[in-house]
């Protein structure tokens, strides 16, 4: 009978047992044959896949299922002790009692600990703790069950979450040192690395570009330290292509609440980058069109008020972008008639025109400066509408017109005039008019520019070309007066000495602004020294070389027009070649008749009596040349000829000058300047200075740490890319030295900046060995005297001469006066006396730079004051000496007493500036170079 109930409580307690393993089963779907313990530790195994909740759920499954165990085999030892007790003695029975007393402390103990580690998932999970009344270990373990459901719903929802975040980002995740945990799909497509390259890992495998290592490091710290960082991060994949994400990193705490893995969540936003870049780059390329053409541009709003000014709409307005935008244009720009009366603005044209959506044109509206200024302007404006076609304001283009108005008014006026002059003129007067035209506008537009330039530098410089011009045209008209004689053999030849530099230098005077005007490129190849001895008529041969490049520059439109001259068997050859409308067959023969041209059109086209080429070749005849043609319709032509005997050989230097220079690199940009690099060679070879020739297109630029020069057109584009790759730092590695270009130095100041040029030389087209040596070798050895007068010699004579001190005596305040001017035009400072004793207290008082001393002065003379300062007070300055008096004997004392010079007056200011030049400077000579057979 005692042994039922044992077999009844047994078999319960195998049941419950069996009951807990199948709710198990059931709740992670095992099968009946695995078992539920070996199951956990299974899981265990593959930690890496595992949460940290996870793991600690499974560790706490372990534990209850232990201690269920352990309370089913105490249970059914107590169920045995029981059974015993039926046959212990009384002492035994209470031995057993106390035993199984303290079994089921042990078991309620479990109970606790069990019932505290669920009410711990609990409280994580943001959930109430359990009720005190569940306790036995059915009702726990059936919370348990719960957890485990609860946990398995949770994470599949992360799952969807995880999935769809997966699909629409790139996520990373790293741990605290920067080592990358996991990546997924999207990121690997991304960078082009596989999973197994990336993960384990270090996170600067992906080479971002655009933050900093040190600023990635204070990101990475800041995660860790629980901030949230957005940005962009730049890179490229592994097959180079570039990729840009908008990221978001996200930081994960651990149970003890410190941060151990940063989860990098990332959108792709490379599409929208490349987008962003062609619309900047779209815009760039048209805001470099509206700022590259020459005229003003403006947009205003459907209320008038500025949205827009181009860098030329700036420069004739006087305003910027910033001052106009809060004004209507009309009010601040428009708001007056040719008369200065008020144009209102429902009157104005332009808006009434752009109100009913007609683009408006017109040569007679006139803008008022900043300053007030008023003056005319060509305009074209059209209106901007919107999707719907409603007007939101309008677009303007203007230019300055005055100088075009001021001709027309000139025109008029030479109109009235003419028609008041009897129509019989001569024939003759009629056909020079081709030939006095060229050297004329010279004067008209240097006298123009003289009065419109605010630089006195710059007045000085055109007026002494006019001055230049004036005497050249004098000097044609004299020739072409002696026509007639050309034709009856009468004619006059002179056998003088002169240097080519002479012919040169006026040539280039005449033909420099003409050429720039027209945006053609004037080059002068000389291949032999412009101070070559020569013996003959120079006038005749300047004549002959003004026609022809004259013609040349008329004739062509496009490309250049080259001088070339070179020694040929002691005489000298002498080539004007262009790129012009050309000659076809059928006409060279008539060319040379007098007051014929080839084609009637090009008569009609371009003017001219015809008379010049005709001149030239009898001149070259009477210098016993011929005046030779090749030229093809449409291509260009090519005068030349040849002079014999023309090189004095007496006369020539008994050995070439020695040049010490380091070879020089010349960059051109843009293939319209290789022919300009071309003649550069051929002039740097003549002087025996390396020198080599760099195409743009031609990459890699060479490293050169030698002076380089850079060749530039006058294409708003090629200085566009110099200055962009100058400030880029393309040019770092080479020593700039000087920019070559046909347009004139304060426009290429203009187009890259003062500061850009502070240490660039500046050589304008046409240049020659003067220009190129006096930029590039300034101390070049030479045994010649300075006789440069060309176009920019004087630029660097005025640079050296800048705020030197001189000290000028004389007692003829009329002469003082005029020197005086003379030297403060120049940039120099002076201080003037009257009198020889003045002269030595001013000289004991202060240093000078150079005296310049009258030598006929009252009182102590001239001769008296040099001989005391050199001998008494040791005085090292030049002293250069001026007087009426040309004898030999006054000159040779001037030179005993002390004095470098002697000029005699009246001394023009060129005769005064490069004395004072050369013995203050006294290494800057000119070269005087032998020619090379080349």
């Amino acid at each position: 009978m005692a042994a039922a109930p044992r077999f009844n409580l047994v078999k319960r307690a195998q049941l419950v047992k069996q009951r807990l393993e199948s709710q198990f089963r059931n709740a992670f779907s095992l099968s009946s044959e695995q078992d539920p313990k070996a199951w956990l530790y299974d899981l265990l195994k593959t930690k890496e896949n595992l949460t940290q909740v996870n793991e600690r759920l499974i560790h706490g499954l372990l534990h209850l299922v232990d201690d269920i165990e352990d309370a089913y085999h105490r249970h059914e030892t107590e169920i045995k002790l029981r059974e015993r007790s039926l046959n212990l003695s009384a002492d035994e029975l209470i031995d057993a009692n106390q035993k199984i007393k303290q079994q089921l402390e042990h078991q309620q103990e479990v109970s606790e600990a069990l019932r505290n580690a669920i009410n711990r998932l609990l409280l994580q999970q943001g959930k109430p703790v359990l009720e005190e009344k569940i306790s036995n270990i059915h009702e726990l373990s059936n919370r348990v069950l719960e957890l485990v459901l609860d946990r398995e719903r949770t994470e599949n929802e992360m799952l969807v979450q995880r999935e769809a975040m997966d699909n629409h980002g790139i996520v990373v995740t790293v741990n605290v040192d920067g080592t990358i945990l996991t990546v997924n799909d999207k990121c690997c497509a991304l960078s082009g690395d596989s999973r197994e390259e990336l993960i384990g890992n270090h996170m600067k495998i992906f080479n971002v570009w655009n933050i900093t290592k040190e600023r990635q490091k204070e990101i990475l710290k800041g995660a860790f330290s629980g901030e949230v960082w957005h940005g962009e991060l730049h890179s490229r994949s592994k097959a180079g292509e570039a990729w840009y994400v908008s990221s978001t990193s996200v930081p994960i705490f651990s149970p003890a609440g410190r941060v151990n893995k940063i989860v990098f969540i990332c959108t792709d936003i490379t599409e929208h980058k490349r987008l962003e870049q062609k619309s900047a780059a779209k815009k760039r390329f048209y805001q470099s069109i509206t700022n590259s053409i020459g005229e003003g541009v403006y947009a205003v709003d459907a209320n008038g008020k500025t949205q827009f000014l181009n860098p030329e709409a700036s420069r004739l307005l006087g305003w910027s972008l910033d001052e106009l935008a809060s004004h209507r244009f009309h009010d601040a720009v428009h708001y007056q008639k040719e008369d200065g009366s008020l144009l209102k603005r429902e009157a104005c044209p332009v808006n009434l025109s752009i109100r009913q959506g007609q683009p408006y044109s017109s040569d007679g509206d006139y803008f008022t400066d900043k300053q007030g200024r008023l003056f005319p302007i060509s305009i074209v404006a059209v209106p901007l509408k919107n999707n719907h076609g409603d007007i939101e304001g309008h677009v303007g283009v203007f230019k300055d017109i005055s100088d075009r108005k001021r001709a027309e008014n000139r025109l008029k006026r030479v109109y009235e005039d003419a028609k008041k002059v009897s129509n019989a003129k001569s024939d003759f007067l009629a056909t020079m008019s081709h030939e006095i035209r060229t050297p004329m506008n010279a004067i008209i537009g240097l006298s123009h520019l003289a009065l419109e330039t605010e630089s006195q530098e710059q007045k000085q410089n055109y007026l002494e070309k006019v001055q230049g011009s004036a005497t050249s045209l004098l000097s044609l008209i004299n020739n072409i007066l002696d026509f007639s004689k050309v034709e009856n053999e009468e004619i006059t030849l002179t056998h003088e000495p002169f240097t080519l530099h002479q012919i040169i230098e006026k040539l280039a005077q005449i033909f420099q602004h003409k050429a720039r005007q027209k945006r053609l490129k004037l080059i002068f190849d000389i291949r032999l020294s412009l101070a070559t001895p020569c013996i003959g008529d120079k006038n005749k041969i300047y004549q002959v070389l003004v026609n022809l490049i004259g013609n040349a520059l008329k004739f062509t439109d496009k490309g250049f027009v080259k001088l070339f001259v070179k020694e040929k068997d002691n005489g000298m050859t002498f080539c004007v070649s262009d790129t012009g409308i050309g000659i076809s067959d059928e006409h060279k023969e008539k060319l040379f008749n007098a007051f014929v041209q080839a084609d009637p059109s090009i008569s009609r086209k371009y003017g001219g009596t015809g008379l010049g080429l005709s001149i030239c070749k009898r001149l070259v005849e009477r210098m016993d040349g011929k005046l030779n043609l090749v030229s093809t319709s449409g291509e260009g032509s090519a005068f030349s000829f040849t002079l014999p005997a023309l090189i004095h050989r007496e006369g020539r230097p008994e050995e070439a000058v020695s040049i010490t220079s380091d070879p020089l690199l010349c960059v051109s940009l843009n293939e319209d300047m290789h022919s300009v690099c071309d003649v550069l060679g051929h002039t740097f070879s003549r002087l025996h200075i390396g020198f080599t020739h760099h195409k743009w297109e031609e990459a890699p630029l060479p490293t050169f740490s030698a002076k380089t020069l850079i060749a530039l057109s006058d294409t708003p584009s090629d200085w566009d890319t110099f200055y962009e790759q100058l400030h880029a730092g393309a040019f770092n590695s080479l020593n700039l030295a000087a920019i070559v270009t046909p347009l004139n130095t304060d426009e290429a100041v203009r187009r890259i900046g003062e500061a850009s040029c502070d240490k660039l030389h500046i050589i304008e087209l046409p240049f020659t060995e003067h220009t190129l040596l006096a930029a590039l070798v300034p101390n070049a050895n030479i045994t010649a005297k300075t006789q440069v007068t060309g176009l920019e010699s004087k630029k660097w004579r005025h640079k050296r001469l800048r705020n030197k001190h001189i000290l000028l005596v004389d007692d003829d305040s009329i002469s003082l006066e005029i020197a005086q001017q003379i030297l403060l035009d120049s940039g120099i400072e002076v201080t003037t006396v009257a009198d020889g004793e003045q002269a030595l207290a001013a000289c004991k008082k202060q240093p000078f730079d150079a005296l310049l001393l009258d030598c006929l002065l009252p009182g102590i003379s001239g001769f008296d004051v040099a001989e005391k300062l050199t001998s008494e007070l040791a005085w090292q300055t030049p002293i250069i000496g001026i007087s009426a008096d040309a004898t030999q004997v006054n000159i040779k004392r001037a030179i005993s007493a002390g004095m470098c010079a002697h000029l005699l007056k009246p001394a023009s200011a060129e005769e005064i500036l490069h004395t004072i030049d050369i013995h203050i400077h006294r290494g800057y000579k000119t070269l005087n170079v032998v020619p090379t057979d080349d």
